[in-house]
């Protein structure tokens, strides 16, 4: 088992997948698989998009 440390060093080396996969998106670890580099920072490009439109029109 892995420790704690080396667990965090991992998810945040891996932030941009765990990031859309604790969203509500609704991504799976599967659809994530088999998304290269180029997948991933469109999806969270798409993602800060979202939360942005979300931040808008809650301040309205």
């Amino acid at each position: 088992m892995i420790s704690r440390a080396e667990a965090t060093r991992r998810a945040k080396e891996n932030w941009s997948m765990w990031r859309l996969l604790l969203s509500d998106m609704g991504i799976t670890y599967t659809e994530l698989d088999n998304m290269d580099q180029d997948d991933l920072a469109e999806a969270n490009a798409a993602l800060d998009i979202h939360i942005e439109q979300q931040n808008k029109l809650n301040r309205k």
